[in-house]
């Protein structure tokens, strides 16, 4: 099956190759040399209820680069806890309350770590004293924010750290709340489910929660500001403490909803106000930011924002459509939410033009459909040497499967996604972008005949509507299906495609021919995978056991993990620093354990 964390070596050879030029009659400037900054000074660190908020002032000597980060590392009881950010304080989460820690900060730059600084020692404490505070490093409170956060950036999430919840906190709730001129609460971030162990969110937070969705729905998320009009708006973050789990009567939650169910469980909120001012002219304004804004709200799978030169799409590559039926040979991959969010996005370049090279697409996505889920080339990881997976029976009745890592996409046109719309719709309406930021089409040209490809990339130059003018690709039911390479410049997201994906497993099996393939969703909230096989297999959950399995019918059951179940997985020294976390159950048609139930965490 396809590895979608593989980047090909092919293309990082094309992408990251060396060169060389002269330039005589001049003498070049010698370029400083960048060492690492020194350590953070005036550490502090103040308890916190199984966590701790670290505080500290920035080194004296950034070594001579801009200092990109830094990580506050707290050490007790066996084990070590970290957070890392751009700013001091630092919240160190997932600490254990009663125990002492010696906690350090240091510092990171492009040439590398600072020495640690000098430790301050705290012990969490469950009764820690204190007001329940929020603060974040987007700002202090009335500060305006950066355009990151907002539609005319990245379309980032800020990051949000706590302190001192109420006694009795089982778990949190998260809104982001503003008043537009008609007076009326308008909301751009919906998240309840929040562990109670949990003191912060990072930036593009992912995982730790159960996302609801905003005033600009029907997106499940984040929705950045996209405010009109002059002058300042306030954006107002409220963390909401918990003594239960809000009844809600349909998911996702809608702001208004969440508010009235969390109405009789609140046992305290932390505030902070931050503003955004739009320039007259948006940056994220552009024709071609329209177009692609236009055509993604279209079918409401995820979200957009632009800066000067990209559209950032966010999505989670889930389709709402069905997925992995029928599929006929498979590794036992399934589709799980994947964190393309925010500034983690697929950038789309917003000025493509026909480069005067063409670039190869032999190995993993090619671009995005309209619903956020990606789109790769038709080939097995490695290249087309090793088989089309549309041939090879990997593909569902979609066109799309679950690659290495558990990610779902599709490999050939998206027909589940087309028939939500007449046929002619994608005539006139892209069903997807290119990386190189050229429009993917339906069949047909925009007159309704049946769209030519050329013998460079398989696209044409006919004129299209609701896209960038120059190219354009078009689906069709012959490999390569979308197109054959890239016939402008892709975006940086074609190399470093890999530091978008992250697998949390081994492959579980050696792929192999089944039958009778569904996904559907149980009374309990598992999903279930169910295939028969007319032959024995071997399956393995950490790459070094291995477990046998005779002819029959399977499931594979599979449940994101939230609340103290995600707070007992994070808590393992193996899950530090991650967010997300999956349980899976393995067992025969007659309910039987086939293998021992595990976790898996990203």
């Amino acid at each position: 099956m396809k590895n979608a964390a593989t980047v090909l070596t092919c293309l990082l050879l094309v992408a990251c190759g060396g060169g060389s030029s002269s330039n005589s009659g001049s003498t070049p400037t010698p370029t400083p040399t960048a060492t690492v900054p020194g350590a953070p000074t005036g550490v502090t660190a103040t308890a916190a209820n199984a966590s701790a908020s670290v505080a500290f002032t920035a080194p004296a000597s950034n070594g001579g680069a801009s200092i990109t980060g830094y990580t506050a590392s707290c050490t007790g009881g066996g084990a070590t806890r970290t957070a890392t950010g751009t700013a001091s304080p630092l919240s160190v989460t997932s600490l254990t309350n009663g125990t002492a820690y010696a906690c350090t900060v240091t510092a990171a730059n492009s040439a590398g770590t600072s020495a640690a600084s000098t430790s301050a020692t705290v012990t969490p404490t469950a009764g820690n004293s204190g007001s329940f505070t929020l603060t974040s490093a987007a700002g202090v409170e009335g500060a305006s924010m950066a355009a990151d956060y907002t539609c005319d950036g990245t379309g980032s999430s800020p990051q949000l750290t706590w302190s001192n919840p109420p006694a009795g906190t089982t778990e949190f709730a998260v809104l982001m709340t503003t008043l537009p001129g008609d007076g009326t609460t308008k909301w751009n971030w919906v998240m309840s489910g929040i562990p109670a162990a949990t003191r912060s969110l990072a930036k593009d937070s992912f995982g730790l929660g159960t996302p609801g969705v905003g005033s600009d729905g029907p997106f499940v998320g984040y929705q950045p500001p996209c405010s009109q009009g002059p002058g300042a708006k306030v954006y107002t973050f409220t963390v909401y403490a918990l003594s239960g789990s809000p009844a809600l009567s349909t998911t996702p939650a809608t702001g208004a909803a969440l508010t009235t169910a969390m109405s009789s469980l609140t046992l305290g909120t932390a505030t902070l106000n931050l503003s955004f001012s739009r320039a007259t002219t948006p940056t994220g304004s552009t024709t071609a930011c329209g177009y692609v804004r236009t055509a993604i709200a279209a079918s409401a799978g995820a979200s957009v924002s632009c800066d000067a030169t990209y559209a950032y799409v966010s999505s989670n590559s889930i389709a709402t459509h069905t997925m992995m039926d029928g599929i006929t040979a498979t590794n036992l991959q399934i589709p799980v939410q994947q964190n393309f969010l925010g500034a983690n996005g697929w950038k789309i370049p917003l000025a493509p033009a026909i480069a005067a090279s063409t670039t190869a697409a032999v190995d993993g996505p090619i671009g995005i459909a309209v619903n956020g889920v990606m789109i790769f080339n038709p080939c097995k990881q490695g290249g087309c040497t090793n088989g089309d997976t549309k041939v090879l029976g990997e593909l569902d009745v979609c066109n799309g499967h679950a690659g290495r890592a558990d990610d779902y996409h599709y490999h050939a046109a998206p027909t589940c996604l087309m028939a939500t719309k007449a046929a002619n719709y994608w005539d006139t309406h892209p069903l997807g972008w290119a990386l190189d930021g050229f429009a993917i089409f339906g069949y047909n040209n925009a007159d309704g005949t049946v769209a030519t490809r050329d013998s460079t990339c398989g696209g044409n130059t006919t004129a299209v509507s609701n896209a960038p003018a120059g190219y354009s690709y078009h689906v069709t039911d012959a490999s390569p299906y979308v197109l054959a390479c890239f016939r402008g410049t892709p975006s940086p997201d074609l190399a470093g495609q890999g530091s978008k994906y992250s697998p949390f497993r081994q492959p579980p099996v050696t792929p192999f021919k089944v039958s009778n393939m569904t996904l559907t969703t149980a009374s309990d909230g598992y999903s279930v995978l169910q295939f028969t096989s007319g032959i024995s297999f071997t399956t393995t959950e950490t790459g070094t056991d291995s477990y046998a399995n005779t002819a029959g019918t399977y499931r594979v059951r599979y449940k994101q993990l939230t609340g103290s179940a995600l707070s007992t997985q994070l808590a393992l020294t193996a899950n530090s620093n991650k967010s997300a976390c999956w349980s899976f159950q393995f067992t025969d048609s007659n309910a039987n354990t086939t293998q021992p139930a595990i976790s898996y965490c990203r």
